[in-house]
């Protein structure tokens, strides 16, 4: 567990995540040891962000003279749009991971650094559904049931749809997901109930697991082949990663994509290569 500072007393430091919760988050301890481990001499805290103090605090951040914040959710929207300088991939996915705050510039390394993991998942299992990220090269077209369809579920649905996958998306809120669907110009199939039936990978962007909840999905409907993705991480595992465990399905939580994401960020801050290896295995 962090400690975690609210906002208006964030200590001095170059380097943040910000978030409501963010106090599971293992961003300090990862960036910690890549900065250990090229001997670099900075400070990455956990702050603490209520919904509605995104626009302020990046502004108290930015008065303390921070280089660069990481956000996580819910707060990525939000982040965005207190930015003037934005790339290409986050106007497009309306959504903000990365900021440098005395530019006010932005950059989203959830498509990216979430593509990587899926080709390490491919290396590991030999997995010919995983294989077919790269589409322009098969005639296989697979399948992700995306549950959500805040931030991190735009990035990912475009990545995954200019990958190639087919995709199939259940929100809670039905409105959100069209209104998703239409902001990225993309196709999917809207469900009504969060069935895996037919899916090669199930892919958890709620943060139903940060509050410990069940998401409902009737597991048996699972192909065993297929793959469980939670981008939450807990201690124990997930109530998603634990059910689909049960179910004999292979799962990956959200570490691996925290470690790319990181290093992206921490790349494009600082202008050197990440201790990628480091930074993994800061996470275990």
């Amino acid at each position: 567990m962090n400690q975690v500072f609210p906002w208006r007393e964030a200590p001095a430091a170059e380097f943040a995540v910000i978030g409501d919760p963010v106090s599971h988050s293992l961003s300090p301890r990862m960036h910690q040891a890549a900065y250990a481990a090229l001997g670099l001499r900075y400070r990455y805290v956990a702050v603490h962000v209520p919904a509605g103090e995104v626009g302020p605090a990046l502004d108290h951040l930015s008065a303390l003279s921070y280089v660069g914040v990481n956000v996580t959710v819910p707060h990525k929207e939000d982040a965005l749009k207190w930015c003037t300088q934005i790339d290409p991939l986050a106007r497009r996915v309306q959504a903000a991971n990365t900021l440098r705050l005395a530019d006010k510039a932005c950059i989203n390394t959830d498509a990216p650094g979430f593509m990587e993991t899926l080709e390490s998942l491919r290396r590991e299992a030999g997995s010919a559904v995983l294989s077919t990220i790269n589409h322009q090269a098969s005639t296989i077209k697979p399948t992700v049931l995306l549950l959500g369809a805040g931030g991190s579920a735009r990035a990912l649905a475009f990545a995954l749809a200019q990958a190639g996958w087919r995709l199939r998306i259940y929100n809670r809120t039905r409105e959100r997901a069209v209104e998703m669907l239409n902001g990225l110009e993309i196709e999917a199939e809207l469900l009504s109930q969060p069935d895996p039936e037919g899916a090669d990978l199930i892919l958890n962007t709620t943060s139903a697991s940060l509050q410990g909840a069940s998401l409902g999905i009737p597991w048996e409907n699972a192909s065993r082949d297929a793959v469980a993705y939670d981008l939450m991480y807990a201690e124990g595992g997930t109530p998603f990663l634990r059910e689909a465990a049960e179910r004999g399905l292979r799962t990956c939580d959200g570490r691996p994509l925290l470690a790319a994401q990181g290093a992206l960020a921490f790349e494009w801050w600082l202008g050197v290569p990440a201790p990628r290896q480091v930074m993994l295995e800061a996470l275990d």
